[in-house]
């Protein structure tokens, strides 16, 4: 499995512009803020358990081929469900270490370390709908 941390974001999507951001978060952690664009799909049903509809929920959004970034709260949901996509024949799927509170934390410390765009928007809802 690939991971990325917030400081290889920027580069990243520099080389992968269509890369798709799958958000493995609950909804309640959704509305804190999250990528215009993104997918959600949450890893966990509302009892905390790991959702069996995940997958066939995930491949409404993504490709076998496509670039996929996952990405959760902390990094370790995005971990569980980019092992399964792995598993289930995806090419380039990519961890994204820390997740959003690491990429939240390097917003509101002023660095330029995530990728502006398509992250600008986390840290507070985004104004797009889904």
């Amino acid at each position: 499995m690939r991971h990325l941390t917030v400081e290889g974001l920027a580069e990243f999507l520099g080389h992968h512009p269509r890369a798709k951001v799958l958000d493995v978060r609950s909804a309640d952690e959704r509305e804190a803020g999250h990528m215009p664009g993104d997918h959600h799909v949450p890893w966990f049903t509302p009892d905390w358990e790991p959702s069996p509809a995940f997958l066939g929920q995930a491949l409404q959004h993504i490709c076998p081929d496509d670039y996929v970034l996952v990405i959760s709260r902390s990094g370790h949901r995005s971990h569980d469900a980019s092992a399964l996509l792995e598993t289930a024949g995806f090419k380039h799927v990519y961890n994204v270490l820390g997740g959003y509170q690491d990429i939240r934390e390097a917003r509101h410390a002023g660095s330029k370390r995530t990728a502006p765009g398509r992250f600008s928007n986390i840290g507070g809802p985004s104004n797009e709908q889904d």
